[in-house]
C-alpha cells in the first residue's frame, strides 16, 4: 500500500474503534430499496434568503427526515446556481477555522464562481458523531437519509426554475455525491452533475472497501439483500447523456476506483492521483474540478 491507502486504511480502523459494537445496520437491516426511497420521497423548500440556514421535513418509505440548506451566496437568479452536497459525518454550516468542512475548504474564495452558492445538510449532521453513528445502526436511517438529501436537490430545484435560475448545477463529495447520482439516476434534468468520490455500487461501501470495518457483521452475511436495497448502478447506467463530470481518487480505499469507475463509462471521468482521506484534502484540485464544470454549462 501507498501512503495514500495507508492513511484511508488507518482512518477506517481508528473510527471502526469509536464505533464499537454500533457499527452501520449493527440493528437492523430491514429497509425499503434506495430507488423507492428517492423516487417516493418528498418535501418542500422555504425562501433563498442568503445567510440564513432553512430547515426542512422530508416524507416517504424511509420515515420521515429532517435537513437543511443555505444559501451562502446569492447573485441573483439570472446567473447560474451551484448546489453542494458535503460528505458524511461532516457539519456543512459550522464555517470554524478548524471545522471539517468541504464547503468551506473549496468554496472560502468565491473567486472562480460567478454563480450562486447553496450548501446542503443531509439528515442526522446536525448532531454530534457519536449520535450520526448510533442512527445509522438502522439502515431504512441510511436509505432515508439519502433519499432526503436526493430529494432536497430537487425540492430547490423546482424553486430554482420557477425563480428563473437558467443553469443548476449539483456537486456533492463521497456521501454527497452518492445523492448527487442518485438525483441523476432518478430526477434527471440538471445542467451538469458533479460527483466526487462517490459511484453507483452503494453496497460495495459496507461489503467490498475498507469502510467495511465501520459496519455489522450482519452486512458480510446477508451480502445479496444489502445489494439489492443499496445497488442503483443499473438504473445510474442507464440514464443518457453526458451531462456528468465524475472524479474518483486511483488510490481510494473507501469508495474504490476499480469498483466504481465502470458505471462512468463514456462520461469523461477525472481521476486524482490521491486517496479518499488525502484527496478530500486537496482543496485546489476538487476547486478545480467544480470550476471547470461551471465554465462547461
Amino acid at each position: 500500500m501507498n501512503r495514500h491507502e495507508i492513511l484511508d486504511v488507518a482512518t477506517v480502523s481508528a473510527s471502526a474503534l469509536f464505533a464499537r459494537n454500533n457499527g452501520f445496520f449493527s440493528r437492523s437491516l430491514e429497509s425499503s430499496p434506495i430507488d423507492e426511497a428517492v423516487r417516493n420521497t418528498e418535501c418542500t423548500v422555504g425562501d433563498l434568503q442568503p445567510d440564513t440556514v432553512e430547515e426542512i421535513t422530508a416524507t416517504g418509505p424511509a420515515g420521515e427526515f429532517q435537513a437543511g440548506y443555505l444559501v451562502h451566496h446569492w447573485e441573483g437568479s439570472d446567473v447560474p446556481t451551484l448546489l453542494y452536497h458535503h460528505g458524511s459525518g461532516e457539519n456543512p454550516f459550522n464555517f470554524g477555522r478548524i471545522s471539517s468542512n468541504s464547503f468551506r475548504r473549496i468554496f472560502s474564495s468565491k473567486s472562480g464562481f460567478d454563480a450562486n452558492l447553496i450548501a446542503l445538510r443531509a439528515p442526522f449532521h446536525d448532531r454530534s458523531n457519536r449520535e450520526y453513528i448510533r442512527a445509522m445502526g438502522e439502515l431504512e436511517n441510511f436509505v432515508g437519509m439519502l433519499a432526503t438529501s436526493t430529494a432536497l436537490i430537487q425540492a430547490l430545484t423546482e424553486r430554482l426554475r420557477d425563480e428563473g435560475c437558467p443553469v443548476i448545477l449539483a456537486s456533492g463529495i463521497s456521501h454527497g455525491g452518492w445523492a448527487v447520482n442518485l438525483h441523476r439516476a432518478y430526477y434527471g434534468g440538471l445542467n451538469r452533475y458533479v460527483p466526487i468520490f462517490a459511484g453507483a455500487r452503494l453496497d460495495d461501501l459496507f461489503v467490498s472497501s475498507i469502510y467495511r470495518k465501520l459496519a455489522s457483521d450482519s452486512v458480510q452475511k446477508n451480502q445479496d439483500k444489502v445489494a439489492a436495497t443499496l445497488d442503483f448502478e443499473s438504473d445510474f447506467t442507464a440514464v443518457e447523456g453526458d451531462g456528468c463530470d465524475p472524479l474518483l481518487a486511483r488510490y481510494d480505499r473507501i469508495v474504490e476506483f476499480e469498483s466504481q469507475r465502470p458505471c462512468y463509462a463514456g462520461l469523461g471521468l477525472d481521476v486524482l492521483e490521491k486517496g479518499h482521506v488525502t484527496g478530500s484534502l486537496a482543496t485546489d484540485a476538487l476547486r478545480n474540478h467544480v470550476q471547470q464544470s461551471l465554465l462547461a454549462v
